[in-house]
């Protein structure tokens, strides 16, 4: 049975189709899931997400597309999301290395690396989706370069250039800072 079959079997109320969808793509959704996420658990809980929203969004599917590659956009954008919110986690382990540094010179070095780390999210916040995206894939989860690229459905080639115009304009943005405070 095709992708569109089972799209208009599910959408009719079928139970064969979701079946058919789930057994057929779940492991992929997970896969990706894990790939970006780097955590079993999360994994888990984005693959049953990812296909709780692409059942509720199926009358938005377009029959012409492939069906993986649909469900794979619903994938990227809800793990975005997940990364996204453990941003205050990487906050409270800033928190606790600067209350476990035993000596003033540590207290210091942790304090500068601290307000460093809230410049840097300060200025992520501000660069626009996709090249926040890039980066945050590539150098804080840790994504190879093919993994990136698969993840935004974008070439190799045009990753790297995408990942080297969203590092000079990070760095412009941490300039405009810098800047602003003197």
């Amino acid at each position: 049975m095709q992708d569109a079959e089972a799209v208009a079997l599910t959408l009719r109320g079928d139970p064969r189709g979701p079946e058919l969808l789930l057994t057929r793509y779940q492991m992929d959704v997970y896969n990706v899931s894990l790939r970006m996420l780097r955590n079993p658990a999360d994994a888990e809980d984005a693959t049953q997400d990812v296909f709780l929203r692409a059942f509720s969004r199926l009358h938005q599917y377009r029959p012409n597309q492939p069906f993986g590659a649909w469900l794979h956009g619903i994938t990227r954008n809800r793990c975005l999301d997940i990364i996204r919110s453990r941003r205050p986690i990487a906050e409270l382990g800033a928190v606790e290395r600067l209350a476990t540094a035993s000596a003033v010179e540590d207290v210091e070095g942790a304090a500068i690396s601290r307000l460093t780390s809230e410049r840097v999210r300060a200025a992520l916040d501000r660069l626009p989706e996709r090249e926040r995206s890039l980066l945050v894939l590539r150098y804080w989860e840790d994504l190879s370069i093919e993994a990136v690229a698969r993840s935004l459905a974008m070439t190799e080639g045009a990753t790297r250039v995408a990942l080297l115009r969203a590092r000079r304009s990070l760095a412009t943005t941490l300039g405009q800072e810098v800047g602003d405070a003197v």
